[in-house]
């Protein structure tokens, strides 16, 4: 991961590289509301496997065209949600936003009761919410405590961060509420900031001074009208853009429409003007290599609404290192699974055991009871091969394995799963190879090899085995 201050020697170009896709974790992230996919973007860069949904046809195209498989439907209807270990949500911040009229859950776009609807039937392991800080204001905040309440309900740790775009590396002043849950014990805490701020001037240093063929000169009226806007307003400091500072919240309401609080660029010969669509999305931190779709308006429509992938890839690296930690902590030394898709799949994994499983256990407890003495779990050399069969006769040179139905892909019951299938189908492809190559390499050795499938009944296994040591 590239520090931040090596980003800060050159914002963009650490920018472009920052946010690129190095590698896949096969966990899958669904963002509800997901827009143009700003929040989809940070997770994406973090090697999860993101899916969108969203109303907008302009959004959900360039969702489709930069991240991969987005939905284009009204999300306030039934919709067939697809499983997902992570699900994220940026609902729309109308309803909250002192900017709106501030209906709350009365408005027809409150999405929170939507998220957690859909938290509830999907059970993910985290979940990531992000919206206006006005939700959590004192006296607004009872929809927000009824959703974390739920969310605690569901055996979620949740946590509340008021974040600062502008303290992860956006070169945009952007306050916004992140709840947190995940299936811990403990709640995610916010990430670590970035030591410096990012200005303008390192977001756009070839433009914000200079005229630009997509940008539009504001007119001597519109300039005219900021300047009552300003003095009605009490803004002693025109709001122009300052080269040395971060950017002001960028919105949908600033940046496409014709407003007295446009965000725009004074030039040097005191002229403003409007920012191009290229300036606006570095100015909210998405790469270049991201391509917006639908006319201008739409595009800064779509920039305006998202969450800076900066803001974004920060939370998603804190969720991810969670995870990890949590998963490498139960997980054999030596062995490597990918991260369980679900609660319950993390439970059935932590429970898996390497050696001692119940059938296991109950076979040897009648081998003993038979008179039969064995070792467990030695380590045999055979044919240049390390070999640790779960029980041994060494003196007879007789391997016994009991081989789980799952595991070894049993013929009869082994199935394999649906989440994290490009995965799995690998992995336990792998299982079945190396079981071949161990009986063989034993079998060349002079070993004699019994392998016991957990389904088998105990008394036809302890007669196999039998079979096999008398005729030793």
């Amino acid at each position: 991961m590239t520090p931040p201050s090596k980003l800060h020697r050159s914002w963009v170009q650490g920018l472009n590289s920052r946010l690129q896709r190095e590698t896949s974790l096969e966990l899958k992230a669904l963002d509800l509301f997901c827009g143009a996919g700003g929040l989809s973007l940070g997770f994406w860069a973090n090697g999860f496997d993101v899916t969108g949904i969203d109303h907008g046809a302009d959004a959900v195209m360039t969702y489709s065209r930069n991240l991969g498989s987005a939905e284009c439907t009204d999300i306030n209807e039934s919709v067939d949600l697809p499983q997902a270990d992570i699900v994220i949500a940026g609902p729309p911040c109308q309803p909250w936003s002192r900017a709106g009229k501030r209906l709350g859950e009365q408005d027809k776009r409150e999405g929170l009761t939507f998220t957690m609807e859909a938290v509830r039937k999907l059970q993910p392991t985290a979940v990531v919410i992000e919206n206006v800080p006005d939700l959590a204001r004192p006296h607004k905040r009872q929809h927000l405590d009824d959703l974390e309440s739920q969310l605690t309900a569901l055996g979620y740790a949740v946590a509340e961060h008021v974040l600062n775009a502008a303290d992860y590396g956006v070169p945009q002043n952007r306050r916004r509420v992140f709840i947190s849950a995940i299936q811990s014990d403990h709640p995610l805490n916010p990430p670590a900031p970035w030591p410096k701020t990012v200005s303008v001037r390192q977001a756009i240093p070839g433009t914000y001074w200079r005229e630009s063929k997509n940008a539009q000169l504001v007119s001597d009226g519109m300039s005219a009208y900021i300047q009552r806007y300003e003095q009605a307003s009490g803004c002693r400091i025109p709001r122009d853009l300052h080269p040395d500072r971060p950017a002001r919240t960028l919105t949908v309401r600033n940046l496409s429409g014709a407003t007295g609080d446009m965000v725009r660029l004074r030039l040097r010969d005191g002229r403003r003007r409007t920012l191009t669509v290229q300036e606006a999305a570095r100015l909210q931190s998405f790469p270049d290599w991201f391509k917006f779709t639908g006319s201008q308006r739409s595009q800064l429509e779509q920039i305006g609404n998202a969450v800076p992938p900066l803001l974004a890839f920060a939370i998603a690296n804190s969720v991810r290192e969670r995870i990890m930690s949590s998963y490498t902590e139960n997980t054999p030394a030596g062995q490597s699974y990918p991260m369980p898709s679900s609660p319950m799949a993390q439970a059935t994994m932590r429970a898996t055991r390497r050696r001692d499983t119940g059938p296991e256990r109950r076979l040897r407890s009648a081998l003993h009871e038979r008179g039969w003495r064995f070792r467990v779990d030695l380590r045999v050399e055979a044919a240049g091969r390390h070999v640790r069969p779960d029980i041994v006769f060494p003196q007879r040179r007789v391997a016994i394995f009991v081989d789980g139905c799952f595991w070894h892909a049993c013929p009869k019951h082994g199935q394999r799963p649906q989440a994290n299938a490009s995965y799995w189908g690998p992995k336990l492809r792998r299982n079945v190879e190396r079981d071949q190559s161990d009986t063989e390499s034993l079998e060349r050795a002079g070993w004699k090899v019994v392998r016991i499938w957990e389904h088998e009944s105990l008394g036809d296994a302890v007669a196999r085995i039998q079979s096999v040591l008398t005729s030793a």
